[in-house]
């Protein structure tokens, strides 16, 4: 697994064996210059996979989000370049949750919410 980027708000990583992102929340995102870096970040995490590639996104260490469009942004560049599916965990139902969902219906990214780390994995490791 290649480290992309980590920093207080986020990590990405990608498995290129597994063709897999690998995104982890943290913190309460409230202003642009607490990741003023992410989209690029992303991009080019996304850049390093080939089409059909599937993502693990975690928001179990993330407390809030306003900034929506950073996500929205991320997830159209993701269904752009050939995603396949997305698994997104919780350690249990939340607000971030709903955002969310709300953000996967505009951009059309096939997802599902999980809350155990296996039962994703196993999800995307299906055909």
């Amino acid at each position: 697994m290649k480290e992309i980027a980590s920093t207080d708000f986020y990590s990405i990583h990608v498995d290129k064996a597994k063709n897999r992102l690998f995104v982890t929340y943290r913190g309460t995102w409230t202003k642009p210059t607490q990741v003023p870096d992410f989209l690029r970040d992303h991009a080019e995490a996304i850049n390093q996979l080939t089409p059909g590639y599937t993502a693990l996104i975690d928001f179990r260490a993330m407390d809030a989000i306003l900034l929506t469009d950073f996500i929205e942004k991320a997830q159209l560049d993701a269904v752009q370049s050939g995603i396949r599916k997305a698994a997104r965990i919780y350690d249990r139902p939340t607000f971030i949750q709903i955002q969310t969902d709300h953000i996967r219906k505009k951009t059309g990214l096939n997802a599902r919410a999980f809350e155990s780390v296996a039962e994703a994995e196993a999800w995307l490791d299906e055909p």
